[in-house]
């Protein structure tokens, strides 16, 4: 019944990790949708795309069996930590990591 957290900067493959792991069977959450993050202004005015408490809290709440992997890379997540059991932090050279997220907007711009 492990809970783990697999974070990092955008372009470290959060995303490509969870959807193995849910591949595999786990139940895995991938974080950067609207189901599960929404934007807030933060008190400086500045955007910011954070978790849905509520939906975070029920989803933590309700695992009871089996693996659960969380992926995802907030400004709020710190305070769901205590509720996870491993906190998993991936990491990869600033220049894979910018050629990650510059094939994403090239990517992106054919839609």
């Amino acid at each position: 019944m492990s809970k783990i957290l697999i974070t990092g900067m955008s372009g470290t493959g959060k995303s490509t990790a969870v959807e193995v792991l849910g591949a595999r069977g786990h139940q895995a959450v991938d974080t950067d949708t609207d189901e599960w993050s929404h934007w807030v202004t933060s008190p400086g005015g500045e955007a910011d795309w954070v978790w849905r408490e509520e939906a975070m809290d029920e989803l933590l709440a309700g695992h009871q069996e089996g693996h659960l992997f969380v992926a995802g890379c907030k400004s709020n997540q710190g305070r769901f930590y205590a509720r996870f059991d491993h906190v998993v932090l991936l990491s990869v050279p600033a220049e894979i990591m910018l050629a990650r997220i510059a094939a994403r907007a090239d990517q992106q711009s054919f839609r």
